[in-house]
């Protein structure tokens, strides 16, 4: 029983995970950066193979105590660790003193224009606005 549950769990959490990845494309990408991580070979079709291979190493990753199946408290423990390395990845202020000052502020702005030009041409073009990656969501064209 305790196997069932553990293997609906984690066929949950998969669900979940590639629902999150689809949802979190911009606006107006049409399922293009989520779906396009989901499609392992890029045939432009997403296999239950592919799911499973993507979410075979979160799956392992969250498995603590490595006993091959993830608990709700081991999954809490897994996005709460991610969530806590995507704020240190994207906290400006790089040397922990609790203020960022000028130099802090103009780097992380270098990065962010980094991310969004991706042809690294050195301008931001129509169809590059909106789509940098870890954006959330896109303004209507501004």
């Amino acid at each position: 029983m305790k196997r069932i549950i553990l293997g609906s769990a984690a066929g949950l959490a998969i669900s979940l995970a590639a629902a999150a990845a689809l949802a979190a494309t911009p606006a107006g990408d049409k399922g293009g950066r989520g779906f396009d991580r989901l499609d392992a070979n890029g045939d432009g079709k997403i296999t239950a193979d592919e799911m499973n291979a993507k979410h075979a190493d979160m799956i392992a990753a969250a498995d603590a105590n490595g006993d091959g199946g993830v608990t709700k408290e081991e999954m809490k423990a897994y996005h709460e660790k991610r969530r806590a390395e995507m704020r240190a990845k994207h906290n400006p202020d790089k040397n922990g003193d609790g203020v960022v000052d000028k130099e802090e502020y103009l780097a992380s702005a270098e990065e962010r224009f980094d991310r969004m030009d991706k042809n690294d041409d050195g301008v931001i073009s129509e169809d590059e606005k909106g789509r940098g990656k870890g954006r959330r969501h896109h303004r209507g064209g501004k």
